[in-house]
């Protein structure tokens, strides 16, 4: 147990925090305070998500209320507990939190029934020679290939059954992730013959949906928070929802206000903001009858669509990090993030 135990230390750097979870291959830690109890936990999506939102200090990043089992509870078992959202290991506390033992966490005990669809067949054409050999979502940030990091966020939040809808060099996405029984998931392939768009592989999945599906491409870093995503959903009553992302940008010129040529006001240079297509969708089983079959369509051609059905479609703000690795600029700059924490 206590190589996953960290002593609680605001000074620590992140850095070192995240060097120590690599060097024990667990993905967690345990933090606790000089008398042995517990206080928070660590995981290396914790980090993941605090470098990305620009937070540095312990306290902010760990999580003070962690899922825990007391000792009076083990003979009922962690099963008992029926969480969805629980880190890897799962720490013993006596009544007064100090620490006993460390659990993993059987990822069985964490599985939702909602299938989660990437969109992994393009061919990342705007980031030149850096896809010549390898498609983009196998791309490398830190030790990971982008397709992996988007794993381990649903992983985090129950998600076990997986579609990947895939084209352009398919053979090396699937040697990596093959059926996806390394990482505690089933993973099945949808093979796209011809470019489909963004929303066209949909319609070659079987389709045997009874729970909202979650549909993202596969080419997006972001913390956001599924279960939230999945309760507004929900909440709204939604047949499809869409992730928006703020977009901030400057015009590079001075504007000017003009009624009949006579000048009411003048703006330097004015910034505007908007609201963006994320990428990130939930659509009901029922959605899947907007696409149709084998053709090539965008997901937001089916959206309008819906629309005009009057079908209750929603607009899910991200507040969270998002990033769309797209431009060599961009993914050059997460790349850069993720090896200087070691992530």
């Amino acid at each position: 147990m206590h190589h996953l135990v960290l002593d609680f230390d605001p000074s620590m750097p992140l850095q070192k925090i995240a060097q120590k979870m690599d060097m024990q291959h667990a993905g967690f830690l345990a933090i606790v305070d000089a008398s042995h109890r517990l206080i928070g936990t660590i995981t290396d999506q914790d980090i993941r998500r605090a470098v990305l939102n620009h937070k540095w200090k312990l306290e902010e990043v760990m999580n003070p209320h962690p899922p825990k089992i007391f000792e009076s509870q083990l003979k009922k078992g962690i099963e008992a507990l029926a969480l969805h959202q629980v880190p890897p290991y799962l720490p013993v506390v006596k009544k007064d939190l100090t620490l006993v033992d460390i659990l993993s966490v059987p990822k069985h005990l964490k599985s939702r029934p909602n299938k989660v669809v990437l969109m992994v067949g393009g061919t990342g054409s705007r980031l030149g020679d850096l896809t010549r050999d390898i498609p983009k979502p196998m791309l490398p940030l830190g030790h990971k290939p982008i397709l992996q990091i988007i794993l381990d966020s649903f992983i985090e939040y129950g998600f076990r059954d997986f579609y990947f809808c895939v084209n352009y060099k398919a053979s090396i996405i699937k040697e990596y992730f093959g059926d996806g029984s390394q990482f505690g998931v089933s993973i099945q392939y949808v093979h796209e013959d011809k470019a489909l768009g963004t929303a066209g592989s949909l319609s070659l999945i079987e389709k045997d949906f009874t729970h909202p599906m979650i549909v993202m491409n596969g080419d997006l870093i972001t913390t956001l928070n599924f279960e939230s995503l999945l309760k507004f959903h929900h909440e709204r009553g939604a047949f499809a929802t869409m992730c928006l992302h703020e977009y901030n940008y400057q015009l590079p010129f001075g504007v000017v206000h003009t009624r009949n040529s006579r000048i009411l006001s003048l703006e330097e240079k004015p910034h505007h903001k908007t609201f963006v297509n994320a990428g990130i969708y939930v659509l009901e089983p029922a959605a899947l009858a907007y696409i149709p079959s084998d053709m090539h369509v965008d997901m937001t051609q089916v959206f309008e669509q819906m629309v005009m059905a009057d079908e209750p479609t929603h607009a899910y703000i991200i507040n969270e990090y998002w990033m769309d690795i797209g431009q060599v600029r961009d993914y050059e700059t997460t790349r850069d993030i993720f090896t200087q924490f070691n992530l």
